[in-house]
């Protein structure tokens, strides 16, 4: 009753900066969640140097805006100095990667999922021959892709053996010219 017409304005202000902040994260993180369930997803070369420079400055602006919105919820929730070191360390490093995610991979990603068809698209063998880990058994590493974003799985010993560093090779699933959800692989001769 006694709320001035100021709070009433910032209460859904601050409600639309949440919800917001809430989407912008959930949609940064969309990429890594496809991956985590087994889809894979490639953006495809030339997607990669289009959007480099916008990539990086979404990455900036989301690393700094996160680091702004740690450093002010740390003022409001006491935690410790080694607490507050590591997450004023780790929160712009996660902010940039949710934000280059959004305008590198998520986009490609969802675009492909709505309006894809079975395409071909190529990609450059960085490495082979690597023995991967547990989670990525025979992996097949691609050049100019972001990191985590450039390894396929599980990629047969016989079809890894004939490749060597700067072959190409095409990726063969549903997607756009932006990017592939890689369902298979054909060799260039």
């Amino acid at each position: 009753m006694g709320e001035s017409k100021e709070d009433l304005v910032e209460q859904p202000l601050g409600t639309l900066a949440k919800v917001l902040l809430l989407a912008w994260s959930l949609l940064g993180m969309l990429p890594l969640s496809a991956m985590v369930v087994g889809y894979h997803f490639l953006p495809s070369s030339e997607w990669m140097s289009t959007t480099s420079l916008p990539g990086l400055g979404a990455g900036l602006v989301s690393a700094g805006l996160v680091l702004w919105l740690f450093l002010k919820g740390a003022r409001m929730v006491p935690i410790s100095d080694m607490n507050m070191a590591v997450g004023a360390v780790f929160a712009p490093i996660f902010g940039y990667l949710v934000g280059k995610n959004i305008v590198v991979i998520a986009g490609p990603m969802i675009f492909a999922l709505v309006a894809g068809r079975q395409v071909e698209l190529t990609f450059t063998v960085a490495r082979a021959d690597s023995d991967g880990i547990s989670r990525c058994t025979s992996p097949l590493e691609l050049e100019g892709l972001p990191l985590v974003f450039d390894t396929l799985c599980g990629v047969s010993e016989d079809f890894r053996r004939e490749l060597e560093p700067g072959q190409r090779i095409v990726v063969i699933g549903r997607g756009t010219s932006l990017g592939v959800y890689a369902e298979g692989l054909r060799r260039i001769y």
